[in-house]
């Protein structure tokens, strides 16, 4: 339950309040975790289109630093996830491209070794689904909830071997809570994220088809584990209400304030003033 932690740049810089119940939560199941200080951006998928010898150094470089620490590296978001796997693999598997990025990062004093593992906290929570049952005080009764685990945790296969079944392990989460999963048929669809400031238009119409999918499902609310699709979803909201004259009002919350809520976490008004879309009927029971 020791972890090296990277909260990632969106987290801190746009969702402060989820940084702090993450910090609530995880620890009262009885996580450990060590920052890694001075970490840099994970470098994600944008980055390694552009340059991928500098991806591969940026993600390396944090992954030196949580070999230092000796633990696996923790995150807490799919793109960070998925850049710092992929580079874990590829840097393990090639010793070409090892080299060659330890002798960039040999200017700044640090060495990829490749003697730690990547978890994202889905991952760590399904493989011990005991945690949440001994800690649950609050049980979701009634309450329907439509899963998003978001693209990069099963995206590229090739990478993604041990987490490939996301989107059944969020709903194996969700039901631990006592709540209910529901289905739909868009649950693998983007969120449409990716697409912000590449083709904000088709962007829109992804998140638009996607809520649409889950009001049709008549779901309670909308529940993620990625930072940048809870913002797709959540504000963006209010952007397809200017778009398109179409009103939601669908809750956005991260599982995190749902598994917090579940075994009797308390929430401040402050930690939840992140969401768009009110979200205190869902979790009013949680705030302090």
């Amino acid at each position: 339950m020791k972890y090296s932690f990277y909260i990632g740049c969106l987290i801190p810089a746009r969702e402060p309040g989820y940084e702090s119940v993450i910090r609530k939560v995880l620890p009262s199941l009885g996580f450990e975790l060590e920052d890694l200080k001075g970490a840099n951006c994970c470098a994600p998928f944008s980055i390694q289109s552009l340059d991928y010898y500098g991806w591969l150094a940026l993600a390396a470089r944090n992954l030196s630093l949580a070999e230092k620490i000796g633990k696996p590296l923790l995150t807490i978001c799919d793109d960070c996830y998925e850049s710092f796997s992929m580079a874990n693999k590829i840097l393990k598997e090639d010793k070409e491209a090892k080299d060659r990025i330890n002798f960039m990062l040999s200017e700044i004093g640090e060495e990829f070794k490749g003697s730690i593992e990547v978890k994202h906290v889905l991952e760590v929570l399904h493989e011990d689904m005991n945690l949440i049952k001994k800690n649950l005080t609050n049980p979701l009764d009634r309450l329907k909830v439509g899963a998003h685990p978001g693209c990069h945790l099963v995206r590229p296969k090739a990478i993604h071997t041990r987490i490939r079944l996301a989107f059944d392990i969020m709903d194996d989460l969700v039901s631990a809570l006592g709540a209910e999963a529901v289905d739909y048929p868009e649950k693998a669809m983007c969120c449409g994220g990716p697409l912000r400031g590449v083709n904000d238009d088709i962007s829109r119409r992804i998140s638009r088809e996607k809520l649409l999918a889950l009001k049709t499902a008549r779901v309670d609310c909308v529940a993620t584990v990625c930072p940048f699709c809870f913002r797709q979803f959540d504000t963006g909201q209010i952007e397809l209400r200017r778009y398109f004259n179409e009103e939601y009002r669908l809750p956005v919350v991260h599982y995190m304030e749902l598994l917090g809520k579940a075994i009797g976490v308390k929430f401040t008004d402050d930690e939840l003033a992140d969401h768009r879309i009110p979200v205190r009927k869902i979790i009013s029971s949680a705030i302090e």
